[in-house]
């Protein structure tokens, strides 16, 4: 068996188990899950719907390990067809987050429509701040990036790896927090050093994905 046939192969598996994980999901949120058939979510994405909570998603979804789709009480999410979520990412709403299809996430983006209120008068309370957060198509989000209420994202961003993102960005931007790196000696033998590392997500499994929806 060629390559290219075990790669077929492997995706198909993979998109067979996709659909038992929706099958199984929708069956305890009837109402407030929606989703294609075809997509390739890995077996360990978690996706988790309150009461009056609301998660989409359009074909050709694709997932690595640990990914978290979170609709709090009230919550709405609506992700386009095509979009890739690298290790470790999560995206919770207590509003609405929407996101444009074949956009990108490294590992470990978060995404939040929502904070704690630091007003309330007890620290006990759970109180919260909501605005709506929208992302555009074919935007990529470099690795460790936190995405916070209010944004608004534009098709075609980049967003910097580690950067922290509230604000408005128009289409076509490429946005970079620059951090300045400190080196102290310790002894004469021994410096200190700290660097930026960034992931690519899109893998050619994810494209053959989207041949597959493209056909049904």
């Amino acid at each position: 068996m060629g390559d290219v046939m075990k790669k077929k192969l492997k995706l198909w598996i993979r998109c067979l188990f996709s659909a038992v994980h929706i099958i199984y999901v929708k069956i305890f949120n009837i109402r407030g899950f929606f989703s294609s058939f075809i997509q390739d979510l890995s077996l360990s994405t978690r996706i988790v719907i309150d009461k009056g909570g609301r998660i989409k998603i359009g074909k050709a979804i694709h997932t690595r390990k640990s990914v978290v789709l979170e609709a709090m009480e009230g919550g709405n999410i609506d992700i386009g067809g095509g979009c890739f979520f690298n290790n470790g990412c999560m995206i919770v709403s207590k509003e609405r987050i929407v996101i444009g299809e074949k956009s990108s996430f490294g590992p470990n983006v978060c995404i939040y429509d929502h904070d704690h209120d630091t007003n309330r008068s007890e620290l006990t309370e759970n109180k919260y701040s909501s605005a709506p957060v929208k992302i555009g198509k074919r935007v990529w989000i470099g690795a460790n990036s936190v995405v916070l209420r209010g944004t608004i994202i534009g098709d075609n961003c980049v967003i910097g790896a580690g950067s922290v993102i509230k604000g408005i960005y128009e289409p076509d931007s490429i946005v970079i927090q620059k951090r300045s790196t400190e080196i102290k000696k310790v002894n004469s033998d021994l410096e200190f050093g700290m660097g930026d590392d960034e992931e690519n997500g899109r893998t050619e499994e994810h494209f053959g994905l989207e041949i597959l929806a493209k056909g049904t």
